[in-house]
C-alpha cells in the first residue's frame, strides 16, 4: 500500500468512528433528558426506542444517500454545484406528496409485526415516490428523444422537469385547505417528524439501494474520475461515456427518489458534505464516496437531533441543513477571496 493509500485508509478510519459516535449522540438530543440508564433498565424508554432512534437511523441514511448521489453528479455533470436534485426529483416527490395530502391519504401498509410494534410503509412516501420516479422518467425521456451531449440535455431536461413540477404544487394548495397547506409546506422543507415503525422501514430502503449506488460508485470510480474531466478524454481511456452516464443517471435518481420520498425534499446535503469530504480525502472519487456516505450521515443525524432540543414543536430538518449550508458557502467565498 502506498504512502498516499495509507493516508487516505487512515482518514476514512478516523470519519468512520468519528461519524458512528455522532450519530450514537444524535439519538440523546432531545427536549427530554434521556440518561444512558435509562436505555437497557428493567422499563426501557419508550422514547428512546421508538422515537429517536428511529429518526436518527432514517436520518443517517438518508444523509449518507444524498452525499453518494452528490458525489456522483458533481462529477458526472463536472459541476461543484450539481445535486441529485438537479434532475427534478425533489420537485416531483413534493407534487406526489401534495396530491396525497390533498387525497387524505395517511396511515401505513402493514408488512409485519413484531410485538407492539409495526412495520410497514408510509402511503405517504408511496405517493411521494411515484411522483420522484414519474419525473426521473419524464426527465430521461426528454434526454433521449435527441441525440448530442447526454449531460447537457440531462440537464436542461431536469429544469423543464422542476418547473413543471414546482408549478403543480401551489395549484394543490389553492385545492386544499388551511391545514393541508401547512402539512405540504412543512413536508417541502424536509422533516422527519413522523417517527415511528415506518421511520425504520424507510431506513432499511434508503439503505439498500445506497448500498447498491455505493457499489457501483467504487466499482466505477476509475470511469467517473475520468468522465469528470471530459467526454473525449473518458473515451480514449476507454471508457463507454454513454453507458456510464446514463447508467450513473438512473441509479442516483432512483436512490433520490427513495430518499425523499421517506424525508421530504433535504436541501445542501449532497451539496455540502462532498466538498467537505474533497477537503479531508481529495477530489478522487472512491475516497470521496466513502467519506462523504460517513460524513452525510453523521451530519444529517446531528441535525435532526437538534432539531428536537429547540422546544416542544420540532423544527423540519431541512431548515437546519439550509442554514448551515448557506453558512458554509458564506465561508467558502470568503476564503476564496482571500
Amino acid at each position: 500500500m502506498s504512502a498516499l493509500a495509507r493516508k487516505s485508509a487512515l482518514r476514512l478510519a478516523a470519519i468512520a468512528a468519528a461519524s458512528i459516535a455522532l450519530i450514537g449522540a444524535s439519538t440523546f438530543l432531545g427536549e427530554t433528558h434521556i440518561a444512558f440508564d435509562d436505555i437497557f433498565g428493567a422499563q426501557p424508554s419508550v422514547v428512546f426506542w421508538q422515537l429517536r432512534v428511529p429518526r436518527s437511523l432514517l436520518a443517517a441514511a438518508a444523509g449518507a444517500a444524498l452525499s453518494i448521489g452528490g458525489v456522483l453528479f458533481q462529477s458526472l455533470f463536472r459541476n461543484p454545484l450539481a445535486t441529485p436534485y438537479t434532475l427534478g426529483i425533489d420537485t416531483g416527490a413534493s407534487l406526489g406528496a401534495a396530491v396525497a395530502f390533498l387525497s387524505g391519504v395517511s396511515g401505513i401498509w402493514s408488512l409485519a409485526r413484531i410485538g407492539d410494534v409495526e412495520f410497514g410503509v408510509a402511503r405517504l412516501s408511496v405517493f411521494a415516490f411515484i411522483g420522484a420516479m414519474a419525473a426521473l422518467m419524464v426527465v430521461l425521456f426528454m434526454a433521449r428523444l435527441r441525440g448530442g451531449q447526454d449531460i447537457t440535455h440531462l440537464l436542461l431536461a431536469g429544469v423543464c422537469v422542476s418547473y413543471m413540477s414546482a408549478a403543480g404544487i401551489p395549484l394543490v394548495m389553492l385545492l386544499s385547505n388551511r391545514p393541508i397547506t401547512n402539512d405540504i409546506v412543512i413536508w417541502t422543507m424536509g422533516s422527519l417528524e413522523k417517527a415511528s415503525a415506518d421511520a425504520l422501514a424507510g431506513m432499511v430502503q434508503i439503505c439498500c439501494i445506497a448500498a447498491l449506488v455505493l457499489g457501483y460508485g467504487v466499482y466505477h470510480h476509475r470511469a467517473v474520475d475520468l468522465l469528470s474531466m471530459g467526454d473525449d478524454l473518458a473515451a480514449s481511456r476507454g471508457v463507454a461515456v454513454r453507458r456510464t452516464v446514463w447508467t450513473t443517471a438512473l441509479l442516483v435518481g432512483v436512490l433520490t427518489a427513495v430518499t425523499v420520498a421517506n424525508c421530504g425534499p433535504i436541501g445542501f446535503i449532497s451539496l455540502m458534505v462532498p466538498h467537505a469530504a474533497r477537503f479531508i480525502v481529495g477530489p478522487h472519487t472512491l475516497p470521496r464516496l466513502i467519506a462523504s456516505a460517513l460524513l452525510g450521515g453523521a451530519f444529517l443525524a446531528l441535525c435532526e437531533g437538534l432539531t428536537r432540543t429547540v422546544g416542544p414543536r420540532v423544527v423540519p430538518v431541512g431548515v437546519v441543513t439550509n442554514l448551515l449550508g448557506a453558512a458554509f458557502f458564506f465561508f467558502l467565498l470568503a476564503r476564496s477571496r482571500r
